[in-house]
């Protein structure tokens, strides 16, 4: 584990992220008092990434699905534009001078 004050991270942070990266924690100390802790991302649990969605989406920050996509979303054809293309309307709208 490695522990790092703030204006060390600043000028630190690539540096760090690389450690992370390899496997290290890092926790960033405010006047010697942790705040912040970076770890691998491979060590969270799914609980901890339900957790993280929950306060990004009370937060605001993320929006939550509202339904599950069926396993053939990415087999189905694109929608087809039953008015002409978006460029051909972009087109239309810059002659008319919109």
């Amino acid at each position: 584990m490695i522990a790092e004050n703030i204006a060390t991270s600043r000028s630190n942070m690539s540096s760090l992220l690389r450690q992370v990266r390899h496997g290290e924690t890092v926790i960033i100390l405010d006047r010697g008092m942790p705040v912040a802790r970076f770890e691998p991302v491979d060590t969270w649990t799914d609980d901890t990434y339900k957790l993280m969605a929950a306060r990004l989406v009370k937060s605001g920050d993320l929006m939550p699905r509202k339904k599950k996509l069926g396993d053939d979303f990415f087999d189905m054809p694109l929608p087809v534009d039953e008015k002409g293309s978006v460029r051909a309307a972009l087109i239309e709208e810059r002659r008319e001078g919109r």
